[in-house]
């Protein structure tokens, strides 16, 4: 599996860097449609949005707009004008990204070092 930030496709070189990751993956056989996995993915810098995207949630979703709006942590460069007026805003997050300064209700979530797991960081 590559996992690969969103950050080292903005250098100069991220580009030539993607081409060569696709490479990779393809002659390393990292994508397997038939068992629906995929071995390469990009960490985003706005995950909530992303994560929300997946599911089909944009800000132009429905007319009637949303009373309650739930940020879950990683919301640095938040639009705030998508955000409703009279929502209720809840951020749940362990760092207070830019959202927490929208919400009426902060909650706290353990950090990815408090969480089980093997993180590995690769320097490009």
């Amino acid at each position: 599996m590559i996992i690969v930030g969103s950050a080292a496709l903005e250098r100069i070189d991220g580009e030539d860097l993607l081409s060569s990751i696709k490479t990779i993956v393809a002659n390393g056989g990292l994508l397997k449609p038939e068992l629906k996995w995929n071995g390469f993915n990009v960490l985003h810098r706005d995950l909530g949005r992303i994560n929300a995207l997946e599911v089909g949630i944009t800000p132009k979703t429905s007319a009637n707009p949303p009373k309650v709006v739930i940020m879950l942590g990683s919301d640095n460069n938040l639009d705030s004008s998508i955000i409703p007026k009279d929502a209720f805003v809840i951020y749940i997050g362990h760092h207070g990204d830019e959202g927490a300064y929208y919400a009426d209700l902060i909650l706290p979530s353990a950090a990815y070092t408090e969480k089980d797991g093997t993180h590995v960081k690769l320097l490009i």
